[in-house]
């Protein structure tokens, strides 16, 4: 048994789950991935072990657990990575802090009408609501690929914590036709190159084609 386990949900569906998986694939670190369909008749007594709040993800590392993704790659970052999760530079780490923390409690209406499906390529039209949350989000990466990227093709030059919270929206823009400014589109496109959300992004399709083609409606958890 290693001495870090990363408990997640299913990788098509699962967007709290990718944040975290991607940060330590992304530093190279060695744990054991345990993965838990959601939704299903058993979910709860399969992650009972693992998780007091019964949603995933969740880190166990030596005696410690963590649960709530955000809380998780904070961890990760301090005790793991050496503070390598976040920016150099305190203006860098409070804006790419901000970020993250608005993409995991903002956003109702991309979270409910557009959730991350990996096997999705659909055109769907955007309510004016989830509209707007859009052209908040292109904001924020427009804005910080302008102020912070260059050094590299993420928001903040090289990848951090809040690369990993936008990955799984750029596999919903992608998914789901949105319409993106150049800068935006950009980044979008550097996130969905990244090797490992490519990973991601195709084992969430072979889950779904195991499932034979059947269609299930989740939402995500925290």
């Amino acid at each position: 048994m290693k001495d870090l386990r990363l408990v997640i949900g299913n990788k098509n569906y699962s967007s709290w789950s990718l944040a975290p998986w991607l940060l330590l694939n992304m530093h190279d670190v060695d744990f054991e991935e345990i993965q838990i369909a959601l939704y299903q008749d058993n979910t709860a007594e399969k992650l009972g072990p693992y998780s007091p709040s019964l949603k995933v993800p969740v880190v166990q590392h030596h005696d410690v657990t963590v649960w709530d993704s955000l809380s998780i790659c904070e961890y990760l970052s301090e005790e793991v990575l050496l503070g390598a999760g976040w920016p150099v530079g305190a203006k860098r780490r409070a804006a790419a802090r901000s970020i993250s923390a608005e993409m995991h409690s903002e956003f109702p209406h991309l979270k409910r009408d557009w959730p991350m499906n990996c096997s999705a390529s659909v055109s769907m039209k955007p309510s004016e609501a989830l509209r707007d949350e859009i052209a908040r989000i292109d904001a924020i990466w427009s804005c910080c690929r302008r102020r912070f990227g260059e050094n590299g093709n993420y928001l903040f030059g090289r990848f951090s914590i809040a690369d990993c919270y936008m990955a799984s929206v750029a596999i919903v823009f992608s998914s789901y036709g949105a319409e993106l400014s150049a800068e935006a589109n950009a980044y979008k496109e550097a996130l969905l190159d990244n090797p490992f959300v490519q990973k991601w992004r195709l084992a969430g399709q072979h889950e779904e084609r195991q499932a034979h083609g059947e269609r299930i409606t989740l939402t995500s958890v925290g």
